[in-house]
């Protein structure tokens, strides 16, 4: 192991630091997922019931449609954040300072070590980077890297050990 190649990270993980991750997680697997094809069928199911009711003057049909697009652009995504604060509120970790040493041996955690062969892989985000483990995904905001040099540096271990997506 050597100490060059260490890197340290240090955050709180505060309520502010919650809303960045479940916003740029939510993003994410927005834009890396089948499911949002599925969710523009609906928008073009609900966008042609608006013609038809328009159409037609049914005003069920248009109610549907319309509901149908609030849900999907709005309240889907609120009810998720609100069940995520939910839970951040009852967190073990919530306000804590968390710190972490990354090295080639893996990610330590005062006396805990996560491996390299128990990540099952490292996403660089823009406001930071989430990493999974065994179905569970933890992020690490880039506020918590001293400097940009640092986030770099964990991103080529990642890459190293074969972690990292892009």
């Amino acid at each position: 192991m050597t100490t060059s190649k260490q890197v340290q990270v240090s955050w709180k993980w505060d309520r502010e630091n919650f809303e960045k991750s479940f916003e740029e997680a939510y993003t994410y697997h927005y834009k890396n997922s089948a499911r949002r094809y599925i969710g523009w069928l609906f928008i073009a199911m609900a966008q042609f019931g608006v013609v038809a009711a328009l159409k037609k003057g049914s005003v069920a049909l248009l109610l549907f449609s319309t509901l149908l697009l609030l849900y999907w652009y709005v309240v889907k995504k609120w009810l998720l954040k609100k069940r995520a604060l939910k839970s951040f509120q009852n967190a073990p970790l919530r306000d804590q300072v968390i710190m972490m040493t990354i090295d080639r041996e893996g990610i330590r955690q005062g006396d805990k070590v996560l491996s390299w062969d128990e990540i099952d892989g490292l996403v660089p985000l823009e406001g930071g980077v989430m990493f999974y483990q065994q179905g569970r995904e933890f992020y690490i905001p880039a506020s918590a890297f001293s400097s940009v040099e640092e986030m770099s540096r964990f991103k080529s271990i990642a890459k190293e050990k074969g972690k990292l997506y892009v």
